[in-house]
């Protein structure tokens, strides 16, 4: 989507309303537009979303000029007596008419927990005036993106009630972030505080958007946290086993005897060491009984030659 004005102007019954200004943005942007505090922030507002054609210049939505594509396409918050709502009303009745604008179920109960899931329902019976700045500007862009068909939204001129800056930048961030193309018109101050190059109203040369990165869809369903588990062993196949052949009916199944243990064999008894046998020496005989030494072979052969001679 690119929504692009070429030095667009609007005359006033005295005076210009609008000089020739030029502004573009797509999908994912966010363009500062700023200018001087008075009418050409609501007349530019009216021209880039088809409900005030220009005197001079033209609007195009990728590439359509038709007012009716474009107010169904391009739409505008809060703009200073056109699209501001009644100060004096409850909120919860703000809420109703918008949410039936945007074709969503409006009664009581449906308006209650609108304001609820966007964590407002204690404004509920609050007069619109008495909001705090941060969230009427909130409130109400929500309440238009709430639209299916709206693709670019124009703020206008929020810092008019006065608050931070910043908030309603972070606003126009958040927008630009979920697809939108987003134009904030706002007063030369503003821009200087925030510190963001603005294109200008009475300008026909703006600087390039502000491109903004998608936010990544949050998952609603929690995925269950995976315990780390030990692997498992693989399992030796079991051998099969023979199949048991079925018992015939009727047979009773004899019991088997118990098997009488073995005889346990009685120990042997070990045998009792040998004591070794000493030596006997034989004991000296007495001198009586003294056995005479046989006589030797050489005395006994010089006796026989003797008695031979």
């Amino acid at each position: 989507m690119e929504l692009k004005a070429h030095a667009i102007s609007v005359r006033g019954p005295h005076a210009p309303m609008l000089q020739p200004t030029s502004v573009s943005v797509g999908d994912h942007q966010l363009v500062l537009l700023a200018g001087y505090p008075g009418p050409g922030h609501v007349a530019v507002s009216l021209g880039l979303s088809g409900r005030l054609k220009p005197d001079g210049g033209d609007v195009q939505l990728d590439g359509e000029t038709s007012g009716r594509v474009l107010r169904r396409r391009v739409a505008v918050v809060d703009a200073p007596g056109i699209t501001e709502p009644d100060d004096a009303l409850p909120v919860q009745t703000v809420v109703g008419e918008e949410l039936a604008i945007a074709g969503q179920k409006a009664g009581r109960k449906s308006v209650l927990e609108w304001l609820e899931q966007h964590g407002w329902a204690g404004f509920a019976d609050r007069r619109f005036e008495h909001l705090p700045v941060s969230v009427r500007t909130k409130l109400l862009a929500e309440l238009t993106v709430a639209r299916p068909d709206v693709k670019a939204v124009i703020l206008t001129m929020p810092d008019r009630l006065g608050g931070d800056p910043h908030e309603w930048y972070e606003l126009g961030r958040d927008l630009a972030s979920r697809g939108y193309g987003v134009i904030i018109t706002c007063a030369d101050a503003s821009a200087r505080l925030l510190g963001v190059e603005a294109a200008q109203l009475g300008s026909v040369s703006p600087p390039a958007p502000v491109q903004v990165e998608p936010v990544t869809p949050i998952e609603t369903t929690e995925e269950p946290t995976e315990v780390a588990e030990e692997p498992v062993m693989a399992e030796e196949p079991m051998e099969a086993k023979e199949p048991v052949e079925p018992e015939e009916p009727g047979r009773p199944v004899v019991a088997e005897e118990p098997v009488e243990p073995e005889e346990s064999v009685e120990p042997v008894e070990p045998v009792e060491p040998v004591e070794p046998v000493e030596d006997v020496v034989p004991e000296e005989a007495p001198a009586d009984d003294v056995v005479p030494e046989e006589p030797v072979v050489a005395d006994v052969v010089d006796e026989t030659k003797k008695d031979l001679a």
